[in-house]
């Protein structure tokens, strides 16, 4: 499950890699016409292998949507070219195909009302914590939302056990439909500025957002789910993503100011080569054989990984160091900064407290000012 930090990552690389991804089709001499159709199924199939239960992605985002674009295009590269276990190509999206059942089911969600559509939406292709869906849904009572989910689901026909399996497949396709719709109109903003108006023309201004109704051959209409995309990005992403990016500074090399004195040190100050050059995926990759051999490994593991993206595997480095270690201070505010990249749970504001609070903490100062931007 998850609170909306992918609907909001989602959203942010849609803009973010559009250019990037458009001249890497140029230069791969891909039809041009099939782009932005190819670019948003990859995005879509990202967020999917970023969610996965049991096998999430967790690997550069970018690197996925070319590896998936490509297959899309008719050209994956070579099996024997992909390692197995950390490839964009071993997480490519599943099938999708409706048997009978899960077309009627699929009808029968079309007649919901947009709000109930977007509803079950956000339970079940999204799987939003129940908090988080009670914030979009604007139900505060866990009792009533879930009574309002099963009522929508038994008007859809999800009434028995065979009709759970094939309403899985379902509302899957009217997931990716939704949100492939949802980034058509989303767009993507302009890489130039626009010309000047001529002197003497006044231009209107423009709402920032604009949510024009589809084509009739469109499944999900999207109004609603539009705004709760926005209101999401803006809760769960936008304002704790930019928080983090203010405070995050990797962690400095332990030999910039004192050089190695054995062998062992030796070998980690080669290792943190890689990491002072802001290649975190080779030093994570070099670090981990080392994590119980250094007292500092686990640490630098948890910043490589911080930095990398993956904050939940950040924190799990971070919590190995034990109390009496001279490491334990930076892990802590490190830990911090990993739970408000993850969104901002519950317990991040009073682990920014705890080190706004100890006196003579190295990052006291900075963990004050945290709180005062949280």
């Amino acid at each position: 499950m998850q609170n909306g930090r992918h609907l909001a990552e989602l959203l942010a690389y849609h803009r973010q890699y559009r250019q990037p991804y458009l001249d890497w089709v140029a230069e791969q001499g891909f039809a041009a016409d099939r782009a932005l159709p190819n670019y948003r199924r990859a995005l879509v199939g990202w967020y999917e292998a970023s969610m996965d239960a049991e096998h999430p992605y967790r690997g550069e985002v970018f690197e996925y949507v070319k590896a998936l674009a490509a297959v899309y295009y008719g050209q994956p590269p070579a099996r024997e070219e992909i390692p197995l276990g950390g490839h964009p190509l071993d997480h490519l999206p599943r099938a999708a195909k409706l048997a009978p059942e899960g077309q009627e089911l699929l009808q029968r969600f079309q007649l919901l009302p947009a709000a109930g559509r977007e509803a079950l939406l956000l339970a079940d292709y999204h799987r939003l914590t129940p908090a988080a869906l009670a914030q979009a849904l604007d139900i505060a009572d866990p009792e009533e939302l879930n009574d309002h989910l099963d009522d929508l689901r038994h008007t859809t026909g999800v009434v028995t056990p065979a009709a759970e399996l094939h309403w899985s497949t379902a509302v899957t396709v009217a997931g990716r439909q939704d949100l492939i719709s949802t980034l058509e109109r989303e767009g993507a903003p302009p890489e130039k500025l626009p010309p000047a108006a001529p002197p003497g023309v006044t231009l209107s201004r423009r709402r920032r957002l604009r949510f024009n109704m589809p084509s009739a051959g469109i499944l999900v209409a999207g109004l609603l789910f539009g705004v709760l995309l926005y209101l999401l990005y803006t809760t769960f992403g936008d304002r704790s993503t930019a928080v983090y990016s203010d405070y995050f500074t990797p962690y400095p090399n332990l030999f910039t100011t004192e050089p190695p004195r054995t062998e062992e040190e030796r070998d980690l100050q080669r290792i943190l080569y890689y990491y002072d050059r802001g290649d975190y995926r080779t030093a994570y990759a070099e670090l981990l054989p080392t994590a119980d051999a250094y007292p500092a490994a686990p640490l630098y593991l948890g910043v490589s990984a911080l930095a990398l993206g993956d904050a939940a595997r950040a924190r799990e480095w971070l919590a190995r160091l034990p109390a009496d270690s001279p490491y334990r201070d930076a892990a802590e505010w490190y830990a911090a900064l990993a739970s408000l990249q993850l969104g901002g749970d519950a317990g991040t504001r009073a682990s920014v407290e705890e080190v706004a609070s100890a006196v003579g903490h190295p990052y006291q100062q900075q963990a004050q000012q945290l709180l005062s931007d949280l």
